[in-house]
């Protein structure tokens, strides 16, 4: 089961940087962090008590590769708070989460168009791709999943792969509120 849960990790670390951010270093977005805006997207992640006992929470490990993808570069757009959750565990599940605040509504507002845009959507099924297709692995699919609208904007895929003959789902939700974007990102492996 170890590569199953490396697979997840990794999913987890990609998929927080897709939700919200650029792929890549080149296309991030500039960075000027304020207290309150910071607050604010710690405020907005999963905690402890937000899930069940049997899951343990654990850092997040490095990113993995340096993909990039011009359909999602936010290098225009200036992000005032960000965070990420721990990763919550629970050997062949997990969840976690990210937010960020952009400076102005405006940054928001593109931020979203470009990741949720039919570009956006090839750029992440070729990243999620090329990440998930080696030894033992298997990219199968990245589809737009259906979800309640919670925020006012709301949007929601799933990846499907194998790993060593493991089928491995990953959903993961994008919602956005006024300046504020936040990522939830839950899997699991059937055996």
């Amino acid at each position: 089961m170890r590569p199953v849960t490396r697979l997840l990790a990794a999913a987890v670390l990609l998929g927080l940087l897709v939700s919200g951010t650029a792929l890549a270093a080149r296309g991030d977005p500039q960075r000027q962090i304020t207290k309150a805006d910071q607050a604010r997207a710690k405020a907005m992640l999963l905690v402890r008590s937000d899930v069940p006992p049997a899951f343990k929470a654990k850092r997040a490990g490095p990113e993995t590769g340096d993909p990039y993808c011009k359909a999602l570069d936010e290098s225009d757009l200036t992000l005032t708070g960000e965070a990420n959750s721990k990763e919550f565990d629970a050997q062949i599940a997990f969840v976690s989460s990210t937010a960020q605040v952009y400076e102005t509504l405006a940054d928001a507002n593109a931020s979203w168009r470009r990741g949720t845009s039919a570009a956006g959507g090839r750029c992440l099924r070729q990243v999620f791709k090329q990440e998930f297709t080696g030894p033992g692995t298997r990219f199968k699919s990245l589809k737009r999943i259906a979800f309640p609208k919670v925020a006012p904007r709301t949007f929601a895929f799933r990846i499907a792969e194998a790993a060593q003959g493991v089928d491995v789902y990953i959903d993961f939700v994008i919602l956005q509120h006024s300046r504020a974007h936040v990522g939830l990102a839950a899997g699991a492996a059937l055996t």
